[in-house]
């Protein structure tokens, strides 16, 4: 088991959500508020949800959870307040967010399994802050700073363009990408929504799980008994990140070209100190340029897509777990089709690729490594209910996932949704071996306020 590669299953893994807006690149999907004063410069929406998971299998490793049970009872309170005025706009949201399991285990009403001090600290109440910014616009002038979500690609197999995403890694497979994506500190300065600059202030590693999660990425690196683990010191990056975006619309087709120097937000052993009782390994992000271009193109009920970048220095984990991650380049590529010509039926496959251009044995992963995924999605009763099937390999045979869901919207405030989460990895080298038992059933309830 490679140290962290569960980041790279946790992009592979996830659902993209269909964007309606004025290009394929656009940003993020938004929704107006159920009641709008346009007399008023103000706006607010919020929602409650409530997600339960349940693993039906037990874990493949020696992770806290050591049976069939609960994996978590999370609520989420959702709220957001708009301002608008004349050329400026703000807004402020987050979620205030608390998994209830340790607190059922501490009262005794629940007893399958006992959480370390870390996992009850990060399963506690905490604030997640969303889109939060202040933006000016002045004729084909817009700036754009805060909080803010920047999806630059649109890849579902593999992480391509959309390099500028900081991500949530604690639940690989089981969040759609609206989830999945959060907001990093940023400036953007864009000229007719053509031409983008950010600047990425500060940026933070992605969110992982605790040690000792079902999905934690430093398994290898774990003996069972948490007090004789090497110690893991993160050492991040706090030097700004910088990037340049250029997108153009012919009839039929968008294209995007991208350029960006920043650091990643995976963190990579880069130094393992054994000279004292308890070894030392030290986690830090890369430095890493990428440009790459996008395109899609409408043809008829189809919809071609493609995503293509070059990744310079760029760390790759090698055969021993304990030794440093190694710099190379790469090559990644998507190729992507939508089709939706039959009534409420969308079928969307891809197909992607990494290829390391300075390869050697000594590295955990082959010269090529061929990737895929498929989704079916269809929609009853005037959309109100949604099935959808999807799966993926892995990048690089390392593994695969299938999740199915049921999502129904009873009413305009109150809706269900239904997953079935299926990890498969039985080949003792696959990524994903170590997960192959977390299968999960999730049940989620979601209240507009």
């Amino acid at each position: 088991m490679k140290p962290i590669g569960i980041t790279l299953f946790a992009l592979t893994a996830t659902e993209a959500l269909p964007l309606k807006a004025e290009d394929f690149f656009s940003s993020v999907e938004t929704r107006a508020p159920s009641e709008l004063n346009l007399q008023s410069p103000w706006s607010h929406r919020a929602w409650l949800q409530q997600k339960t998971g349940y693993g039906w299998h037990t874990p493949a490793v020696a992770v806290n959870r050591d049976q069939a049970a609960l994996t978590r009872t999370e609520t989420q309170l959702f709220g957001e307040l708009g301002w608008r005025k004349g050329q400026w706009r703000a807004q402020l949201s987050g979620s205030l967010v608390h998994d209830w399991l340790p607190d059922l285990e501490r009262a005794g009403l629940w007893s399958a399994y006992e959480f370390t001090d870390e996992q009850i600290h990060q399963r506690r109440w905490r604030l997640e802050l969303a889109d939060s910014f202040v933006s000016w616009e002045n004729g084909d002038w817009w700036l754009k700073a805060g909080y803010q979500t920047l999806p630059w690609g649109e890849a579902e197999s593999l992480k391509v363009t959309d390099v500028l995403a900081r991500r949530d890694q604690r639940w690989p497979g089981q969040e759609d990408l609206e989830k999945l994506r959060l907001p990093v500190a940023s400036v953007r300065i864009s000229w007719q929504n053509r031409l983008d600059l950010v600047t990425l202030i500060e940026p933070l590693p992605d969110r992982l799980p605790a040690a000792y999660d079902e999905f934690d990425p430093y398994l290898a690196l774990r003996t069972g008994e948490p007090e004789q683990d090497p110690a893991l010191i993160r050492q991040p990056d706090s030097s700004p990140g910088f990037a340049l975006r250029y997108r153009h619309h012919w009839q039929g087709m968008d294209t995007q070209l991208m350029l960006a120097d920043l650091a990643s937000y995976e963190l990579a052993p880069a130094e393992v100190d054994n000279t004292g009782a308890q070894p030392q390994v030290f986690l830090e992000p890369w430095r890493q340029q990428v440009a790459g271009l996008g395109l899609q193109a409408v043809r008829g009920n189809l919809l071609l897509r493609s995503e293509q970048a070059w990744h310079h220095n760029t760390k790759v984990a090698q055969d021993n777990p304990m030794a440093p991650w190694r710099s190379t380049d790469q090559w990644r590529g998507m190729l992507g089709a939508d089709y939706s010509g039959i009534n409420d039926l969308t079928l969307t496959a891809e197909l992607s690729w990494l290829y390391i251009s300075d390869w050697d044995s000594s590295l955990a992963g082959k010269r090529w490594q061929p990737g895929a995924s498929a989704r079916a999605s269809y929609s009853l009763y005037n959309e109100r209910l949604t099935l959808e099937a999807f799966g993926t390999m892995i990048t690089g045979n390392q593994g695969s996932l299938i999740r199915l869901s049921a999502d129904w919207a009873v009413s305009d405030e109150f809706s269900i949704g239904i997953s079935a989460i299926e990890y498969d990895g039985h080949d003792p080298q696959a990524l994903i071996h170590p997960y192959r038992y977390n299968d999960t059933l999730l049940v989620t309830l979601r209240w507009g306020l």
